[in-house]
């Protein structure tokens, strides 16, 4: 059987990369990997944060299936991993990441042998922390920003080391799912990554302030709109670093393990500014949304796929080119036979959620409404809902229909599942007072 390697990339927008048609070339590993993949135009994340859209596309289910998970942030027992589908398939499991939001505390372990986030009890210590512990912890992160070059994150570099260091003592086939965090805020970049991409070089202390000021909420929110694009220069050159641990993973990989699928990926994109925020809040937009996707390997078909796909398609599809015919517990349909349209969702004190295909953007949050020709208004700016076309409001109908029976079914399938798991605990408890 053959391998599969996940490689998703926090944060990374689409149309950051030169493979989707940005200015600068910031993607050049992956615009030639393009080339020779299954390669998808409009992918789109189901939520626009990670604790939206990890669970979601692990699982191919929702990210508002579970709302307890909004607060909790556990990743929810009614849903089943990719990691635990393949491990019962005969699958070696491993994933290797930084990302404290999908760690080990919050269960995100399951069905992986081998499961390392470098926290080590990092997030439930910080959790119990008094203020001014998390005061101390600050200052003391700062100063290793500065002296040490350590970042909030783990570099890329030692996820790729981490992830090959399991490879050389596993049997195939195997799973193995890298999540990198480079291209995720505070955007610190090796200066030669800027360089490559045409831009001026930050000194290290400029880069760790810029840093700072963005990765703190209450100082982001006094950043000067004249700053802006330095931090897109920054983010950019983190993008074009991370093509390059992508380079090296896929090349080092590939080469001793020539009958493998490499997936790659990103939970979600990043905003600035364009609807007036930074970082990636609970948002519906397109800079939060479009993301890279494309699969790569022996028996792949090199060809570009036009139609809008989502990321609750990525478990099915990895099962689909496996011959794995286990589809439990999956909301999503593979690629090829998913639907001409997305759903995304987000909770922000309420449901928001989102229709998108290749010529419109729906948007439902309580009773609000915001309807976007995505053709004629790519920046999402301009409004229609109350337009007094007749075939806008034609369309509005039809879009409010489809977000209707997405929430009604959603609702039936929480409740199967969550009774399904009351029935199996009463289950586990007779057959425990039996033995």
């Amino acid at each position: 059987m053959k391998n599969v390697v996940l490689l998703t990339v926090d944060c990374l927008r689409a149309d950051h990369m030169s493979c989707y048609g940005y200015k600068r070339e910031t993607t050049p590993f992956i615009d030639r990997l393009a080339k020779k993949s299954l390669f998808f135009k409009n992918a789109f994340s189901n939520g626009p944060n990670t604790r939206h859209s990890v669970p979601s596309f692990l699982s191919s289910t929702y990210p508002l299936l579970f709302l307890q998970e909004i607060n909790g942030g556990k990743f929810h027992i009614g849903r089943r991993s990719v990691a635990e589908i393949l491990k019962n398939n005969g699958y070696a499991t491993a994933a290797v990441h930084s990302n404290p939001y999908i760690s080990k505390f919050y269960g995100y372990d399951r069905g992986f042998d081998y499961f390392n986030d470098f926290l080590l009890g990092q997030v439930e210590d910080e959790i119990k922390e008094s203020r001014l512990k998390k005061i101390f912890r600050e200052v003391v992160k700062g100063l290793k920003a500065i002296t040490l070059h350590k970042l909030p994150h783990e570099d890329g570099k030692r996820i790729n080391y981490e992830g090959l260091r399991w490879l050389e003592n596993v049997d195939e086939p195997f799973f193995l799912w890298l999540h990198y965090m480079d291209v995720h805020m505070p955007y610190v970049p090796p200066n030669q990554f800027l360089e490559e991409i045409g831009v001026k070089k930050y000194s290290h202390i400029k880069k760790v302030w810029m840093g700072k000021k963005i990765d703190d909420i209450k100082m982001r929110d006094k950043i000067k709109d004249e700053e802006i694009m330095d931090y897109i220069n920054l983010y950019d050159g983190c993008v074009r670093y991370t093509d390059n641990l992508l380079k090296e993973i896929v090349s080092k990989i590939e080469k001793r393990y020539p009958d493998t699928i490499f997936i790659i990926t990103a939970d979600h994109g990043e905003e600035f500014r364009e609807h007036g925020d930074l970082s990636h809040l609970e948002k519906l937009y397109d800079e939060l949304l479009h993301i890279p996707l494309l699969f790569y390997g022996k028996g792949i078909d090199d060809r570009i796929i036009e139609k809008p796909v989502s990321l609750i398609s990525l478990v099915p599809t990895i099962l689909h080119l496996l011959g794995i015919n286990d589809n439990r517990w999956l909301q999503g349909k593979n690629v090829f036979e998913s639907e001409e349209f997305i759903i995304a969702e987000a909770w922000r004190e309420k449901p928001i959620t989102a229709y998108r295909d290749l010529e419109w953007k729906f948007i439902i949050s309580g009773s609000e409404r915001e309807l976007y020709n995505i053709t004629e208004d790519g920046q999402e700016k301009f409004n229609l809902y109350d337009s007094k076309d007749g075939k806008v409001k034609e369309k509005i109908s039809l879009f409010e229909k489809i977000i209707r029976r997405h929430i009604t079914n959603l609702d039936k399938e929480r409740n199967a599942r969550n009774t399904y798991l009351q029935k199996e605990k009463v289950r586990r408890f007779v057959r425990k007072m039996r033995s």
